[in-house]
């Protein structure tokens, strides 16, 4: 395989892990607080889920070592330290039509539907029923409506830089201060498996 395909790298990475045993369980942190999940049609700072997935397309699909783009929110693509009342938005799994992906996805990335069909026909090569959240060990179950596709400006992840992306995400309540743990992963013959965490720390 190619660095650059359909997935995500971090999340591709990790379902090829999870089918030779290095795919880990969701287990509670040690400290934990705050992180709810939003339902799927809340707003985080007057953003839509779908807002926030226009906003961090390009990001998202760029050097994840790069800085969040400036948002009233924290994009959560790897460990990070956030202030205080930080609300987070985590993309789980995205699939854009850069390289070699290219004319793959649906003609229409904006039919939900079609957005959604096309994200879990991906995964469900791997097994994946649906994708999960964990946060501080407590399970969420996502479902096609945190899925949302968009036309976007020329992605990072070509040649050629794509203009369609389809991502699962969600947003998260401020933790408390200290440490916590993120964990995105799916469902797997009825069971929950992480396969990337990000440890957060919630500063002064």
């Amino acid at each position: 395989m190619t660095e650059k395909l359909v997935l995500s790298l971090p999340f591709r990475v990790a379902l090829l892990g999870a089918f030779v045993g290095f795919a880990v369980a969701a287990s509670p942190a040690t400290t934990g607080g705050g992180g709810n999940v939003l339902p799927s049609n809340a707003k985080s700072k007057g953003y839509s889920l779908a807002d926030a997935a226009a906003a961090t397309a390009v990001f998202d699909t760029g050097p994840h070592d790069a800085t969040p783009p400036n948002l009233p929110f924290y994009t959560l693509v790897h460990d990070a330290t956030v202030k205080p009342g930080t609300m987070l938005y985590v993309p789980i799994f995205h699939a854009d039509d850069s390289g070699e992906d290219a004319g793959k996805l649906p003609a229409d990335v904006t039919d939900p539907q079609a957005a959604a069909d096309y994200l879990m026909g991906v995964v469900s090569a791997f097994g994946v029923d649906e994708f999960i959240i964990v946060v501080d060990g407590e399970v969420t179950v996502l479902d096609d409506s945190n899925i949302h596709g968009l036309n976007t400006p020329p992605l990072l992840d070509g040649p050629p830089a794509g203009t369609k992306y389809i991502v699962s995400g969600t947003f998260v309540s401020p933790l408390t201060k200290g440490e916590h743990t993120i964990g995105i992963g799916g469902i797997i013959d009825g069971e929950p498996v992480v396969f990337v965490s990000y440890d957060v720390t919630v500063g002064k």
